[in-house]
């Protein structure tokens, strides 16, 4: 009850801190004093009280020691006079720690409490505004934290000449009772009536002040959240006494541009996480294992690699190599002996392929596919799966010519552009992942490099045997859930890292030099737009998050920088169905991320629902856009999947 008619109070009476300005000029309001804590100042956690959970994480590493410190804290501040009470007084109460602890306590606290505040930004305008207009300007607040820890906190958040500050403890007085409201009156001689007290606490800020014969502003908590916010990880995440998730997402909340559109709110609270968290995963792991050469695999490598340059701090070398599956495939087709392994080389797992789609994947040029149809009389849309052997030996023996010649060469050229980047020695390749298919490719094209891949996440089925590999959120044995999440729609979570060029089909070579030829972009000039905006807002997070990390040393878990993900594909909105209904990939022949028909017609179609999901790479939104209800569709999918020979 006590909470419902907190919110009643705040919807009834809040204001809009954008309207905070209108109303000091409309009134004419000569002083105008500010609460610190959630009004100017916002700390980068869900709660206040966080900020205890992370100094008992803090405590733990640093003392090799396991107790409840943030519970010992929240109890120790229930103990004291709250009017009078400095930190000292607040831990001198807690009797299970000895001083040397508690020293460090208090230090680590102050700490903590510097660097994870930060200017509330709607605040900080009607501050500066303020300032502007030659308005007094007074901050207030009930705190134990003394003067100069608010000072160092105010500054550090960027707040620079205000007239006064004001701290209860430093007064033995507080505003929820009045009595520092009075001690500011009397000492800054002031006239209530031209006196206007800014704040968010419904007694301190609002209720007080106004029975005090002030007048009062009050302003929400938390106006503003973010669009994947994931309540459910939270609560998980603060059970296990982890703070990654509930750092970022204050962090997120407390610095997201309020203008940002769809595709840009996805980069930044999605995408620059995941992106953020793999940077620094890399980094550490490339120096572990003594490697000092990272090649980007465009087209997601040029993604990776910008935000592994803004992250890191080291001496590794970043380079981009523009690659594909078939660029690196194609100068291996020359050692095949039968069908069976050309098969396995191109990786043939859909049902739709066709032999078109396999001539194409041998990178055979339009009179050899021609004369190769023509002389073995198989129609180029005839499934693969549905030839017999015989059919398949007799197109694999006329074929096979044009393939080693086509092979041979473009092993040559491959082997000439990858040397103009000096690819040798102890490197690591870095892309989004899977089954580390070019990683093998490459590793066969030139056996005297040592190639370790480091992936966002990989399935084991054969990337073990394509030599060594490391996954930042999953692979078969760890984080089922982020690999059922992601693997529901991996198609779309490639998109994300995707450079807007087109793939590399080839390569060739000019004056001495080799150079990659690509194929026409897949996606419409509108959708690469949107795209370009979502990565930018991405960089924009690890630009912005990269400042206030380098001042904290805080443990942070691979899986809070993925929950936003988990927020945003499981199961995703409808409004992401609608926005991504415009996009297609060229999988294996052109095909949408959303259903072709409804419901309805797929009831009657089944075989069609069939053909047209186990085809498409974005299953999670498939589904949505057809059963429209938010089901667990992740869940849903590894049922599925059995059905699905990929």
């Amino acid at each position: 009850m006590k909470n419902i008619a907190k919110k009643i109070v705040t919807d009834v009476f809040a204001t809009n801190s954008k309207e905070i300005i209108s109303i000091i000029e409309d009134k004419g309001y000569d002083v105008v004093s500010f609460d610190i804590f959630d009004t100017l100042i916002k700390r980068n956690v869900n709660k206040s009280s966080d900020v205890f959970g992370v100094l008992e994480n803090e405590y733990r590493k640093y003392f090799k020691a396991e107790k409840p410190i943030a519970e010992l804290r929240k109890q120790a501040e229930s103990m004291v006079n709250i009017d009078s009470a400095t930190l000292d007084d607040i831990y001198s109460v807690i009797t299970s720690l000895s001083n040397s602890e508690k020293e460090w306590l208090k230090d680590r606290e102050i700490y903590l409490e510097t660097k994870l505040c930060q200017k509330n930004r709607n605040m900080y305008d009607v501050f500066t505004w303020c300032k502007k207009n030659n308005k007094k300007i007074l901050i207030i607040s009930d705190m134990y934290l003394s003067n100069s820890v608010i000072e160092r906190i105010l500054k550090n958040s960027g707040y620079r000449d205000w007239d006064s500050l004001y701290v209860s403890c430093e007064y033995s007085a507080r505003k929820a009772t009045g009595k520092l409201f009075d001690i500011v009156k009397q000492q800054e001689n002031l006239n209530v009536k031209n006196w206007v007290h800014i704040g968010d606490a419904q007694k301190g800020d609002y209720i007080s002040p106004k029975r005090e014969g002030l007048n009062a502003i009050l302003i929400r908590i938390n106006e503003y959240n973010t669009e994947y916010y994931n309540k459910k990880y939270l609560l998980k995440e603060r059970k296990e006494n982890k703070y990654t998730y509930n750092i970022i997402n204050s962090f997120i909340k407390n610095n997201e541009p309020y203008d940002y559109n769809y595709y840009e709110k996805l980069g930044y609270e999605v995408i620059g996480p995941i992106l953020y968290g793999y940077s620094q995963w890399l980094q550490y792991s490339a120096k572990r294992m003594n490697i000092n050469k990272l090649f980007f695999l465009a087209r997601e490598g040029a993604f990776l690699k910008k935000a592994f340059e803004i992250v890191s701090d080291s001496f590794i070398k970043a380079h981009l190599i523009k690659v594909s599956r078939k660029a690196t495939t194609i100068p291996l087709l020359h050692k095949t002996e039968d069908i069976e392994e050309l098969l396995r080389l191109v990786n043939v797992s859909r049902r739709n392929f066709t032999v078109e789609n396999l001539l194409d994947a041998c990178g055979l040029n339009f009179e050899d596919k021609d004369r190769i149809l023509k002389y073995t009389q198989i129609e180029k849309n005839e499934l693969l799966e549905r030839l017999s052997k015989e059919s398949k030996d007799k197109l694999y023996k006329v074929s096979r010519d044009s393939i080693v010649e086509n092979s041979r060469q473009q092993e040559e050229y491959i082997r000439g552009y990858l040397a103009e980047f000096n690819f040798s020695g102890n490197i690591g390749v870095c892309d989004v992942g899977w089954s580390g298919t070019i990683q093998r490719n490459l590793q066969e094209i030139c056996p005297d490099t040592k190639v370790t891949g480091f992936y966002m996440g990989k399935k084991n089925k054969g990337i073990d045997n394509n030599g060594p590999a490391k996954a930042y959120l999953f692979d078969d044995e760890r984080n089922s859930k982020i690999r059922s999440e992601i693997m529901s729609s991996p198609d779309i979570f490639e998109l994300f890292f995707l450079s807007t060029d087109g793939t590399t089909i080839g390569y060739s070579e000019k004056n001495g030099k080799y150079y990659c030829i690509q194929a026409k972009p897949d996606q419409s000039v509108e959708n690469a737009k949107e795209i370009l905006k979502l990565q930018a807002a991405a960089i924009r997070f690890v630009e912005d998050f990269k400042k206030f990390r380098k001042n904290i040393s805080i443990c942070m878990d691979s899986n809070g920088y993925v929950a936003g993900y988990s927020r945003f594909i499981n199961p995703p909105s409808l409004d992401t169905v609608k926005e991504f209904s415009n996009f297609s990939f060229l999988n294996v022949g052109t095909h949408s991320m959303v259903a072709e028909k409804n419901l309805l017609y797929y009831t009657v179609n089944p075989q069609k629902f069939i053909d047209e999901f186990l085809n498409n790479g974005s299953k999670s939104i498939f589904l949505r856009s057809i059963f429209k209800l938010p089901l667990p569709y992740a869940n849903i999918i590894d049922f599925i999947r059995k059905f699905d020979k990929g």
